[in-house]
């Protein structure tokens, strides 16, 4: 069984502001909401349930050290100057349909109130943190900082949001009374208030306070059912909703009404991350926690395959599988489910062609993509996969890197790597991002003549941007264990199409990030149709993809990799060469911009910038997470879909290739769908 964004109650009680006792009255006695947890879990003999109160008193009882605080935000500024989209965003374009938003300037504000000791604990100053750098909503801009990784918050009653038909608006429903509809109990009462507030207003605040990672949530919310907001998900869909923090803490507890009057209380708890807790105070987990204890850089969760059939076609626990269904709907459709692109490229390309191939000789006609939660992954994967669908066109990859002085180091500092006795490992070769040398042009058919014809930088819309470039040259990275069909040793197999366009259609919820976003472009290029699943409970048109249509998400301690190799280089050259990549004054120059390690940090963090725009072919100005385009068709889940993903494809099927089509009014999309509106 699998329960499909289940409404994360991460969002309601993670990161809380309201003022609350960082001490617990017991009996007149004052004691540590720390100590309370501490001794609550060795009671309880669990980790998992902890008041949620409790966990919540305890992080904002770790101690503010401005001094430090003021340290870490001039550092983290030099990371933060590679993410790709700092003026975008801050001057965006018009269709761009999320505020604008000053992320540099946001740092100066915080470091501000950092510096004027206006922050009374860690956590609140991690809160700022974390809202600004969640303001940009891209899923590759992320900062992890040591009190959103303690404590997992949820709720303890899940709700779930499902239509009757797919078609009509839907409704807020316990999870547990939502699978009694899945049986024909038709005396299941729908949830009409959270708190005394309207339920699906009550859930739409503190969705928009979380403004998802999606550019375009108000206008498609891409919220797979309303409202996956209240209690924890699964890990297939975790990853993109840990991050999407809501404002409020209202309390221990939630009051559920229900349309036939009757209520019910859902609690908040918190389960402990790490193993052990023995902190007996804020100032301990602080030290142990935000000071000493590492935070690994963590990739949104891969989907999981719970609710698919069986099937013979399948690799990773179904996570890359196809299916041929029994259903009537779906006797002449083949099914490819591709769950996440963070798999063993050479499995994916394996599992893919020969199950589209024996998709044609059993018969079938048409073929639906199911990306449903796809977190993205490899992108060699991803231009591998539409290779397959599409040999006869190349796949088109374009993206910009912001110029800045950081920048401007490392490729000055790449710039002689055609000259060195000896080769750096693929990725800081061929892969390398700030090489001229390694860079071709997006139809991968032209090479770059020099440093300055590459990286410029030139002036676009008020950026300073690189010139444009394909994501990596394809003939080169193309090996046996990261193919790309048609490139490098891998022959063009498949060499012609097995599926028409028009008999593909690509299924998501919503939720299609980075690789998988590129995959979903690329695909409706070439006339394929896409129906998204899910959003908020309102008629009208909604994306297939959301998270970030970004170029190349790379971690903090990545971007230090690169300095740390360019610092070998240009050392390696002045002690050997008469003709070093830069003077010792000009490597000072650029010392004073540059990060140092993640290690160096006063605290502990992790996450990663986008690094590089994206572009689509026929617009080489705008970068791809600004735009806006609809799905072509749009349904709502159903009780039955919520938890069966064959009757997921089953509704896809209907809704695309039957005669009539139905979709969720106003949905059916010809070209940008907010002309139609």
């Amino acid at each position: 069984m699998r329960y499909r964004w289940v409404l994360s109650s991460q969002l309601l009680a993670l990161t809380c502001l309201a003022a609350q006792p960082t001490r617990i009255q017991n009996n007149g006695r004052q004691i540590e909401p720390c100590v309370q947890v501490s001794d609550w879990i060795a009671q309880a003999k669990t980790t998992k349930g902890i008041p949620g109160n409790l966990a919540y008193g305890c992080l904002t009882s770790m101690p503010f050290d401005a001094e430090d605080a003021v340290k870490f935000i001039d550092e983290y500024r030099k990371y933060l100057h590679f993410h790709s989209t700092i003026e975008s965003l801050k001057n965006p374009p018009g269709q761009y349909s999320m505020p604008s938003t000053d992320l540099l300037g946001g740092l100066d504000n915080i470091r501000q109130k950092a510096q004027d000791h206006d922050y009374s604990s860690h956590w609140d100053f991690e809160f700022d943190l974390r809202q600004l750098i969640n303001s940009a909503h891209d899923v590759h801009l992320s900062l992890q900082l040591c009190s959103t990784v303690l404590f997992r918050f949820s709720n303890s009653v899940p709700l779930v949001s499902v239509s009757s038909d797919g078609l009509e608006l839907p409704q807020v429903y316990t999870l547990d009374d939502a699978e009694l509809l899945t049986r024909g109990v038709q005396s299941v009462s729908p949830v009409v208030s959270i708190d005394g507030q309207d339920a699906a207003q009550y859930l739409e605040s503190f969705s928009s306070e979380a403004a998802l990672h999606d550019p375009d949530a108000q206008y498609n919310t891409n919220f797979p059912s309303l409202a996956s907001q209240i209690a924890l998900g699964t890990p297939r869909n975790n990853g993109l909703w840990s991050r999407n923090l809501g404002e409020k803490w209202t309390g221990g507890r939630l009051t559920l009404t229900f349309a036939n009057g009757s209520t019910i209380e859902s609690r908040r708890t918190a389960d402990l991350i790490p193993l052990q807790f023995p902190y007996r105070n804020g100032t301990a987990l602080f030290d142990a926690r935000c000071r000493k204890a590492p935070i690994p850089t963590t990739a949104v969760a891969a989907s999981d395959s719970a609710g698919y059939p069986n099937t013979t076609w399948s690799s990773y626990g179904g996570l890359i599988a196809g299916y041929f269904s029994e259903e009537e709907a779906l006797q002449d459709v083949g099914v490819l489910a591709v769950t996440t692109f963070s798999v063993d490229s050479a499995t994916l390309q394996q599992v893919s062609v020969d199950f589209l191939r024996n998709a044609t000789e059993a018969g079938k006609k048409r073929i639906l993509v199911d990306l449903s939660g796809n977190p993205g992954g490899s992108l060699t994967s991803g231009v591998d996969l539409f290779h397959i669908f599409f040999p006869d066109v190349v796949p088109y990859t374009a993206t910009r890197l912001r110029a800045h002085t950081g920048a401007e180091f490392l490729s000055k500092a790449f710039s002689g790597l055609a000259q060195l006795h000896r080769k750096l490992q693929l990725e800081l070769w061929e892969g390398n991002p700030f090489s001229w040398q390694a860079a071709v042009t997006p139809n991968q058919d032209v090479n770059f003549k020099s440093l300055e014809s590459w990286y410029g930088p030139y002036e676009i819309d008020g950026a300073s941007l690189s010139n444009l470039y394909a994501n990596f040259n394809f003939t080169s990275m193309s090996t046996t264990h990261d193919p790309i069909t048609g490139y490098g040793p891998i022959p063009l197999d498949p060499s012609q199409r097995l599926f028409a366009p028009e008999d593909i259609v690509i299924i998501t919820d919503g939720n299609c990030i980075s690789t998988c976003a590129y995959f979903v472009d690329r695909m409706q290029r070439q006339g394929v149709r896409t129906v998204a699943f899910g959003g908020r409970p309102q008629y009208g048109p909604m994306q297939a993809i959301g998270g970030t249509r970004g170029g190349q998400n790379l971690a903090y301690g990545g971007i230090y990799s690169y300095v740390e190799t360019a610092h070998g280089l240009i050392r390696e050259t002045l002690q050997n060469d008469s003709s070093p990549l830069m003077s010792t004054q000009e490597w000072a120059r650029f010392n004073r911009s540059l990060p140092v390690d993640p290690d160096e940090f006063p605290f502990v963090f992790g996450g990663g910038v986008n690094l590089r725009n994206e572009y689509a072919p026929g617009d080489d100005e705008t970068p791809q997470q600004f735009t806006y385009k609809a799905a072509d068709c749009r349904l709502f889940y159903t009780a039955e879909s919520w938890f069966s993903q064959e009757a997921v494809w089953r509704a896809a099927a209907v809704a695309l290739f039957g005669g009539n089509s139905s979709c969720v009014r106003g949905s059916m999309s010809i070209g940008d769908a907010r002309q139609q509106q």
